[in-house]
């Protein structure tokens, strides 16, 4: 085989190593786990820059590292080395190709022991080894047995193991414990193919360039411009995917927290009739009766096992500025979905440049399935509410703007996956803005009665300062009294 015939197999080997590394990447998104940093060609430079652990540095093709980047902070740090090969890609690995991979690990493996204990190592510790070839049989029985201290089913095999990981019997039986192989991984071109479907489930459209630039990060880290500096992090995946952290949160909640607010008569009626409806609801009111404050405590009130979001419309006023815009569906289902993501119910939305309103509903409602059956998993009667307060102020806002229709109108009519619960809160005499169907379910919110509780609690606040001025007064005399004394 000539020079030139080996290179080409050895470009496949990085080109699988940067696809698969791309991958996991995604995982940084939020509400997909608590990893923080992936590192690639090598471990975080944050580990411990006071003493840095250098076995088995070489083998690190991708650490992944959840919780924190620092040793003794990490929750858990994956040490994986990734292994492809074009031409003998149905061949079985056997025990002498892992040779080094287990003794490189292993003494990696002893250096934490030194630095911690050997039940914090592991804890919090994985040495991995990953490949598109299979994995003879024989070995991965031998290393399951190792593993598990069963009985030897290969007891030359289980000798042989030990001897390569170059440490005493009692730490290669702890260490062990802590390898694992993975064979039979997609190869490059299904690592390709897989890399540009777990994007799409990311974006709202086809974004062909996106699978490029989030491969060309990984590239560019496996350098040496990035030698002293190996990580990528959560903000590096999003610049590669050209949107930043503020774009995943473009509109949120300015509702002031009404935890201290009294309950109003027809809080459990409307609590009941959202739960209920198989239609949206509307609730509305003449201005200043409390439509805000209920949306607030409906979302508060939820039963065990539902999930609700309360989308803010009004935004303090400011839904006018073309910097707080909240009625652009770009704004709205981005927010809604991208706080059902922090709670780990469904895919991040990350907006892109040319996605029409179509593929952001499309997009939406696919998360709004993920959500409620990751939710029912748990409680298979489990709800998710949508309470999306003063809509009538999206409409107002689209139409200043000359555009056709806000969110609301295409979120009140469309058919949503079976769980979802919708309800809308605008002003009495807006209630056409918003475009519902007949169906609906419309709820007049009347004004805050004055029931015992509320005159108790009222009565109480206007007797504070008369008893405060008494308490002042006699407080002075009894002052004026001991200085006489």
């Amino acid at each position: 085989m000539s020079g030139h015939e080996l290179v080409r197999p050895s470009r496949d080997g990085d080109q699988f190593h940067y696809h698969w590394a791309a991958r996991q990447c995604l995982k940084l998104l939020p509400g997909q786990t608590d990893l923080v940093a992936i590192t690639i060609e090598g471990a975080s430079a944050k580990e411990d820059e006071s003493d840095e652990i250098e076995a088995g540095e070489q083998l690190i093709d991708v650490g992944l590292y959840f919780g924190a980047e620092s040793l003794h902070k990490a929750r858990l740090i994956r040490y994986i080395q990734l292994k492809h090969s074009t031409r003998a890609a149905n061949e079985p690995w056997t025990a002498s190709g892992l040779k080094k991979t287990i003794k490189g690990f292993a003494e990696r493996y002893v250096q934490l022991v030194e630095r911690f204990n050997d039940a914090d190592v592991i804890q919090r510790f994985r040495f991995e080894f990953i490949t598109n070839r299979p994995i003879e049989t024989k070995v991965r029985e031998a290393l399951a047995d190792l593993a598990s201290g069963n009985a030897a089913q290969h007891p030359n095999l289980h000798k042989v193991l030990i001897e390569y990981a170059g440490i005493d019997k009692t730490q290669a039986a702890q260490f062990f414990k802590l390898f694992f192989t993975k064979g039979g991984e997609g190869a490059l071109w299904e690592q390709r193919h897989l890399l540009a479907y777990d994007i799409s489930a990311y974006l709202p459209d086809a974004d062909y360039d996106a699978p490029i630039q989030l491969k060309d990060l990984i590239t560019r880290k496996a350098t040496t411009e990035f030698e002293s500096d190996p990580s990528i992090h959560r903000h590096d995946v999003l610049r590669a995917l050209k949107a930043s952290e503020e774009q995943l949160q473009p509109a949120p909640c300015l509702i002031s927290d009404q935890a201290g607010t009294l309950p109003r008569e027809q809080e459990q009626e409307i609590l009941q009739a959202l739960l209920a409806a198989e239609h949206p609801i509307v609730i509305h009111a003449d201005g200043g009766v409390g439509k805000s404050v209920l949306a607030a405590r409906l979302v508060a009130s939820m039963p065990i096992g539902s999930e609700a979001v309360l989308y803010d419309c009004f935004g303090d006023g400011l839904y006018r500025s073309s910097i707080n815009f909240r009625h652009r569906h770009r704004d709205a289902l981005v927010q809604i979905a991208n706080e059902l993501a922090a709670q780990g119910l469904c895919h991040p939305l990350i907006p892109t440049a040319y996605a029409d309103t179509k593929q952001y509903m499309r997009a939406f409602l696919h998360r709004l399935k993920q959500a409620v059956e990751l939710l029912r998993a748990s409680a298979p009667e489990a709800l998710l509410c949508l309470i999306i307060d003063a809509a009538d102020n999206a409409e107002m806002a689209a139409e200043e703007q000359g555009e056709p229709s806000s969110f609301v109108r295409d979120l009140i009519r469309i058919p949503l996956p079976d769980g979802i619960r919708l309800a809308f809160t605008c002003r009495t005499h807006r209630r056409s803005r918003l475009g519902a169907s007949p169906e609906a379910h419309e709820i007049e919110l009347r004004p805050l009665a004055r029931t015992k509780a509320h005159t108790i609690f009222v009565d109480s606040i206007l007797q504070r300062p008369v008893m405060t001025l008494q308490n002042l007064l006699f407080s002075a005399v009894r002052t004026r009294a001991s200085r006489h004394w």
